[in-house]
């Protein structure tokens, strides 16, 4: 889907440009003859996830990995933007980072229905609308905003970016309180707004959503034992599965 609105001729070809050279050399690698940083931005999805990716790439990539866990509890993508614009030791992480994953949750840029669905419970509640692409393209945007500044930041030098989409781990308590199908277009209305955010500056997103929930999005992570008690968060065993699905991903990085 097309952003909604216009670009002149010249500034379009101008963008072309810049998101052809992000793709980078097809060779460039990473140096393993040195420590890779880390600097990990995310709310509590990505709680204790950073470290265990470390000691992963560790063990299959042989070089020592070092963290910035930038980890806060319920960071909206306004929050980590915020936190990069304001935190001067922060952007010298990122300028020095090899691996740079940075997430925020959509709560200030969702239709206020979309409440609805973020959280567990089974108590009837009206449904939100079926939410399209269109109605996260303020959350998209402010992903735009995220890539252009590390982009900025690490200017030629070749960077692992990655960021996540969410899974539903409520998906049981939607279904019993009647609004699975509108949550289920809410989760992945927002969902497509990183992915597409992400897909336009070369940036891989690791989709949590499609493993944790299946690619239909209509299995119950719970089941799966990748939920914690809470009926919300990620157990032990996902937080192990989310290493795996970031891993997979590769450590080809791209030059921005």
């Amino acid at each position: 889907m097309r952003r909604p609105y216009s670009l002149p001729l010249a500034v379009s070809f101008t963008l072309v440009v810049l998101l052809l050279a992000s793709c980078g050399d097809a060779d460039a690698q990473l140096d393993t003859s040195e420590p890779w940083d880390l600097v990990w931005i995310s709310d509590s999805i990505g709680e204790n996830v950073a470290h265990r990716w470390a000691d992963r790439i560790e063990e299959s990539e042989g070089v020592e990995v070092r963290v910035h866990d930038y980890m806060v509890g319920s960071l909206t993508v306004e929050g980590a933007q915020q936190m990069i614009t304001d935190d001067a030791t922060l952007r010298e992480e990122l300028a020095d980072a090899e691996i740079i994953v940075v997430y925020g949750n959509a709560s200030e840029t969702a239709p206020d229905d979309a409440s609805a669905c973020a959280r567990s419970g089974t108590d009837p509640r009206d449904p939100p609308e079926y939410h399209t692409l269109a109605d996260f393209a303020p959350y998209g945007d402010v992903f735009r905003d995220i890539f252009d500044t590390v982009f900025e930041l690490r200017f030629g030098q070749p960077t692992v970016i990655r960021t996540y989409d969410f899974f539903a781990g409520p998906l049981a308590d939607w279904r019993e309180a009647g609004i699975e199908p509108e949550c289920t277009a809410s989760w992945e209305a927002q969902a497509d707004a990183i992915h597409e955010a992400a897909d336009e500056y070369g940036v891989l997103t690791a989709s949590f959503y499609d493993e944790f929930n299946g690619v239909d999005h209509d299995e119950d992570p719970r089941e799966k034992g990748y939920i914690s008690a809470d009926g919300w968060h990620q157990s032990t065993e996902g937080m192990t599965t989310e290493v795996e699905v970031l891993h997979a991903l590769g450590y080809d990085p791209i030059i921005p």
